[in-house]
């Protein structure tokens, strides 16, 4: 019996640690990395025409951070250029979600 429970420990171990492990995308940490993660997807996003902006703003908000992210670096300020790199990445990765997300939705207009 005491083998047969620790058989059963041990493989569901294995079992669980190996279902853990699969699929795992490594995140974005320096901010070359960040950075280029977000213009790859907020290309894709304007490939699509999917690029949220206001009618006000002169850019885009991928490129509004991305352009504060780096005047942020070129003062020497670390801290707030990941902070605005991190936000352009969120952003573009919501505009890419948003064109994955509806692609088969169609107006109700549309039969």
């Amino acid at each position: 019996m005491k083998k047969l429970l620790i058989g059963t420990a041990v493989a569901a171990t294995l079992t669980l640690g190996a279902c853990s492990s699969m699929g795992t995308k490594a995140e974005p940490t320096t901010y070359a990395e960040i950075t280029a993660a977000a213009k790859a997807a907020h290309a894709e996003a304007k490939k699509n025409l999917n690029v949220w902006k206001q009618k006000k703003m002169k850019k885009a908000y991928v490129d509004h951070y991305l352009a504060k992210a780096e005047a942020a670096k070129e003062k020497g300020d670390d801290k707030a250029a990941m902070k605005y790199a991190k936000l352009a990445l969120k952003v573009a990765r919501a505009e890419v979600d948003q064109i994955q997300r509806y692609a088969d939705e169609k107006p109700m207009w549309e039969k």
